[in-house]
């Protein structure tokens, strides 16, 4: 079993003195606690005595990577077409930065991981996830070489302070109310081709999916 991260070097990017420069929560009071290294050292303490899942954001990871960080992991890349998920990150953010959507440093991250591992990581399509997520995850178990456990697959909703260091958790509400994987529906965000913002962000991140999706783990139906 993993001890799981939640998006660990959010806090640098954006509740250190290191802090990314972003316009984003200009007022949070910013804790050393939180510097990359102070980071990197809690998560190598944890990985000493069990395994480690780190879940987190192409662009609070970038600045960081070089071929110790990414030799380390077993990188996985988790995509999501961006018809979908501007919208959704709009949603939340209406004023969105090209490096908070991200699509440009994830992919730039996989090529990195690519070149200093010397093998093409995995690549899971939300899509995929959510339609057929018994078949992805007992694929993605099988790439990466962990016990697939179907009972996994589903949990008890409840509150979960861990996730809430964002906006009281109101980016993951619907997960921790969550019973398993399943697709969601959105009949109130704005659409791409609605909203120049959204167009503009659409037509930047798009190659990066694309490139990125090439490689997408094959998911066998079950």
């Amino acid at each position: 079993y993993f001890f799981v991260f939640h998006e660990p070097f959010g806090l640098s990017y954006y509740n250190s003195p290191e802090r990314r420069d972003t316009n984003r929560y200009p007022d949070i009071e910013l804790n050393p606690e939180y510097n990359h290294q102070k980071i990197w050292q809690k998560l190598r303490q944890q990985a000493d005595s069990q395994a480690v899942f780190i879940k987190d954001m192409s662009h609070f990871t970038f600045y960081l990577a070089d071929r110790e960080f990414l030799s380390i992991f077993e990188s996985t890349f988790l995509v999501r077409n961006p018809a979908k998920m501007l919208p959704s990150l709009y949603n939340k953010w209406p004023d969105f930065t090209l490096e908070e959507a991200a699509y440009a440093e994830l992919y730039k991250l996989f090529e990195m991981a690519k070149e200093f591992n010397g093998k093409i990581p995995v690549v899971i399509d939300s899509d995929d996830l959510v339609q057929k997520p018994e078949a992805t995850v007992k694929a993605y178990c099988d790439a990466v070489g962990i016990p697939f456990i179907k009972e996994a697959l589903e949990w008890e909703p409840k509150f979960r302070p861990e996730l809430t260091h964002w906006e009281g958790g109101d980016w993951v509400l619907n997960a921790m109310f969550s019973t398993g994987f399943k697709e969601q529906k959105r009949d109130n965000y704005v659409s791409v081709e609605d909203n120049e913002h959204l167009q503009n962000a659409y037509e930047f991140c798009l190659p990066y999916y694309e490139k990125l999706y090439e490689h997408k783990l094959p998911i066998a139906e079950i």
